[in-house]
């Protein structure tokens, strides 16, 4: 007889989307059990944004020795690739044991194996038959396939995190997130770098004028770019890869490939047509405003499998939080994606809250603009950085913040003010009042309106 378990709640996905509703689910008594075929923890701690940022802060210091040669540092620094993956993956290795730990400690049951709809209401994981109150999919997302001649020769993002030696030669196919914070670790170690995107324009969620400023701090460091340029063949030649692109079949030999072209939810292995699961335009999880599937009332959705566009950890930690209330009090909480503060992890940092100007352009609000160069204020000369930048959009209407982008060193940290100040709908005129510590990166958001 196949074993049947009937758990309350189902999580699919060990990420912070699955993590938030395990946790909130069993903190209230519920029986919970959490299921991924991949170590516990998702992609953020394991595969992407936290290893990520190991390889930004060492490689920011290698640059930023740089930028201060000609103010009185001496000596020099470079990057031994292999000592700073190990510090990487010390960092990173010991994750699944204690998520693994955490849910044991809690009584939620762990599961590792895949897992997939046989019917609406069961779901089967290592041939056991589940079939709780309630299935939460948190499956997080998977990079996106391509199909040309010699894809299998690829490197894959989570490959790279892998790599023990730098190659000499690197081609990064994609003109996103992963895409650019990758190269730029790279070119700052030591290897040459193309980027070679299949469209005209990268980084579309950022302000197009501050991206030309970051690309041309990227172009300081040696990575070169290359616009429409949609990937024909990749060949091996010898020791060389060699990537042919565009209507000319424009070669690029090197020693490594990376697919870094996107990712898209990650639907297809759970079988959602026997889930009765109705799929949005992106290929994600259709949910209705409370996280819940639109076509199976007992299955809500967390995170990068519902593919809204907001791939990021903070968001997919909110939807997790609405679901487990939603869950647990019956269907009230809808997330809210009013102010969602994000950074590409480049040298320099580029952070954005709210609209863009094309945005607010075409919804026809009345805006006004202050932008400009960073460069000759203090705090970026100090540290020798050449082509920092902002731009605000600021109401015509009332004078509160529409949206912000702001390309340079501690951006991240600059933008968190902006999004603040856009929640509590805080006026140009009041930000400007506010006292900050000096000299610091805060302080420069009074630079800005003058």
């Amino acid at each position: 007889m196949t074993k049947i378990e009937k758990p309350d709640v189902l999580v699919i996905g060990s990420g912070p989307a699955g993590g938030a509703v395990a946790r909130t689910c069993a903190a209230e008594g519920k029986q919970v059990v959490v299921a991924d075929y991949q170590p516990f923890g998702g992609t953020c701690p394991l595969r992407g944004c936290e290893p990520k940022k190991f390889l930004f802060d060492v490689t920011n210091v290698a640059l930023r020795r740089m930028h201060m040669k000609e103010r009185g540092l001496r000596g020099c620094l470079s990057i031994d690739w292999k000592k700073m993956m190990t510090g990487m993956a010390a960092m990173r290795d010991p994750i699944p044991k204690l998520v693994e730990e955490f849910y044991e400690s809690h009584g939620i049951t762990g599961v590792h194996g895949k897992a997939q709809f046989l019917t609406p209401d069961t779901v089967v994981i290592n041939r056991i038959q589940y079939q709780p109150e309630k299935i939460v999919i948190a499956a997080g997302a998977k990079s996106r396939p391509v199909h040309f001649q010699g894809h299998e020769l690829l490197t894959t993002t989570d490959e790279f995190f892998e790599m023990q030696e730098l190659p000499s030669r690197i081609v990064f196919i994609g003109g996103g997130f992963i895409a650019f914070e990758l190269s730029h670790v790279a070119a700052i170690a030591g290897a040459q770098v193309d980027v070679v995107l299949r469209s005209e324009r990268f980084l579309r969620r950022f302000d197009a004028s501050l991206v030309d400023c970051m690309i041309e701090a990227s172009r300081d460091m040696g990575v070169r770019f290359h616009t429409m340029l949609p990937p024909n063949t990749l060949t091996r030649e010898g020791d060389d890869l060699v990537l042919c692109a565009g209507e000319d079949n424009i070669e690029f030999r090197a020693d490594c490939v990376v697919l870094a072209a996107g990712r898209i939810a990650h639907v297809e292995d759970l079988n959602p047509e026997k889930g009765g699961l109705e799929l949005n335009q992106k290929g994600g999880i259709k949910v209705n405003e409370y996280m819940q599937s639109t076509s199976n009332p007992r299955v809500y959705a967390a995170g990068d499998v519902v593919g809204n566009s907001m791939e990021l950890t903070p968001v997919a930690s909110m939807e997790g939080m609405v679901v487990s209330h939603n869950i647990l009090h019956g269907n009230e909480e809808t997330p809210d994606y009013s102010v969602v503060p994000f950074t590409l992890f480049t040298h320099p940092p580029l952070s954005t809250v709210g609209m863009r100007e094309e945005e607010a352009q075409a919804q026809n609000i009345p805006y006004k603009v202050f932008e400009g160069s960073s460069s000759g204020w203090s705090e970026y000369r100090r540290i020798g950085e050449l082509y920092p930048s902002y731009k605000v959009l600021v109401s015509k209407k009332d004078d509160t913040m529409l949206g912000a982008t702001v390309n340079g060193h501690n951006s991240e940290e600059i933008i968190n003010i902006f999004a603040f100040a856009m929640r509590t709908n805080t006026t140009v005129a009041e930000l400007t009042k506010w006292l900050w510590a000096y000299p610091s990166f805060g302080y420069t958001i009074r630079y800005m309106f003058k």
